[in-house]
């Protein structure tokens, strides 16, 4: 949905295969730690009607459970009238390959999952639809081990690589409406990742925000 002609809210949801179904339920997250609050239910589709195709994200819980894509979940994945936006838990550039045998409009790459930096790199060399995603509890981003960053590190870093669109999620709502315009002013790219819908985001000038469904 859109509630500025220049801005595009999109909804995600954490996912499961369960019973042959794509199944979604609310999360509560610790750390880096996501688990359903809840008994995931069927999940069919958005917005099927809509006037025009807008992303939903799609968070595969099996995958970040088990470090390993559901490739079960993303051949599963089909919502008439939306565009897939598919994240999970990606190690190398074949898991890369892997996603998009799915049905999938992109892919939201966590930047603590990958290997090296070097996959980012050959990533962004075959595609231009890959998005890297920066978890970031307590304001800092979380780095493969136990190694976290400040943010404005890491966007530099990904902006070397030639990334445009970087998803910041901040998973633990503690980034104020002043902290993300000061992200956005060091990198127009960034996309703002939240669990609430934040009136104040949707009115600070970001092109896309995405939050919790």
């Amino acid at each position: 949905m859109r509630s500025q002609s220049s801005i595009m809210e999109i909804p995600a949801i954490y996912a499961v295969l369960r019973g042959g179904e794509v199944r979604a339920a609310p999360v509560r997250i610790d750390g880096m730690k996501i688990t359903f609050a809840s008994e995931p239910v069927r999940q069919s589709h958005f917005a099927e009607d809509a006037e025009e195709r807008i992303p939903v994200v799609v968070a595969d819980m099996k995958g970040f459970g088990k470090g390993k894509i559901d490739d079960r979940l993303l051949m599963k994945l089909k919502f008439p009238g939306n565009d897939i936006w598919f994240m999970s838990h990606i190690e190398d550039i074949e898991d890369v390959f892997d996603c998009f045998m799915g049905e999938i409009e992109k892919l939201l790459i966590p930047y603590h999952t990958v290997r090296r930096m070097s996959v980012l790199r050959e990533t962004f060399d075959i595609s231009d639809n890959c998005i890297p995603v920066l978890f970031a509890p307590q304001g800092r981003v979380k780095c493969r081990g136990s190694e976290t960053k400040d943010i404005r590190t890491v966007l530099e870093e990904l902006e070397k690589i030639g990334f445009h669109e970087i998803a910041v999620f901040d998973s633990d709502s503690v980034l104020r409406p002043e902290d993300w315009i000061s992200l956005r002013e060091r990198s127009e790219g960034v996309i703002p990742f939240i669990r609430y819908r934040n009136e104040e985001l949707v009115r600070a000038g970001f092109k896309r925000i995405i939050f919790d469904h």
